[in-house]
């Protein structure tokens, strides 16, 4: 894991190539995908966000609009920037947007840009760390089971860039008004047991979050 697809030829390394082939073998790529849990394209010429869109929209999947901490930039289309956070900063093992009902069910990754030094996109399947954790943290597991989980997070009103988790809840929620903040926050899709209190002071506190 992860399994590594590669051009077989070079002439077929551009983005209409790949787009072309991807359109024409997404069984076999679903299937791929299932078997490895993770695919990664290696060696095509994918050199902006505008040819990273095409490839994203050539798999069909539906899109989910983001909503989490993470203080990100829009680029084109579908694409945005990863993490506007410091490169010194670590980003841990996480699931995507897991405070919320509906969640992504892929995630789509793309290096334009190689990190001055270092860099990495760690990753691990959700199903190993729970049989890890089975193995040797038996009763905590059954603990969470029974009593469910609990999440608190903070916003501050206007995004902090110097956080990996500084993005702000009036870009969160694209208004500068906490009362229309509150109307949205508490959109549906959101766990129905999560509290929100607006602070006077600009900012949101969420949580806790009980998941049963």
């Amino acid at each position: 894991m992860p399994l590594v697809v590669r051009p077989a030829e070079a002439q077929k390394r551009g983005v209409c190539s790949l787009v072309a082939a991807l359109k024409a073998n997404k069984e076999w790529f679903e299937e791929k995908l299932m078997q490895h849990s993770a695919v990664l394209l290696r060696g095509f010429d994918v050199r902006d966000a505008e040819g990273f869109n095409d490839i994203v929209d050539a798999f069909g999947w539906d899109d989910i609009r983001y909503v989490g901490p993470a203080p990100r930039t829009h680029i084109h289309k579908r694409v945005w920037t990863a993490n506007e956070g410091p490169l010194s900063e670590f980003i841990y093992y996480h699931h995507e947007m897991v405070l919320i009902k509906e969640f992504p069910t892929k995630v789509i990754l793309f290096c334009q840009v190689p990190p001055p030094e270092g860099g990495e996109t760690p990753f691990v399947p959700s199903f190993r760390v729970t049989e890890r954790m089975l193995e040797e943290y038996p009763d905590n597991v059954r603990e969470m089971e029974e009593k469910g989980l609990r999440y608190s997070f903070t916003a501050v009103s206007k995004n902090d860039t110097t956080s990996m988790r500084g993005r702000g809840w009036e870009d969160a929620f694209g208004t500068s008004d906490p009362v229309e903040a509150e109307r949205r926050y508490r959109h549906p899709s959101r766990p129905r047991q999560q509290k929100h209190v607006v602070l006077m002071n600009g900012v949101n506190r969420a949580g806790p979050v009980h998941w049963e």
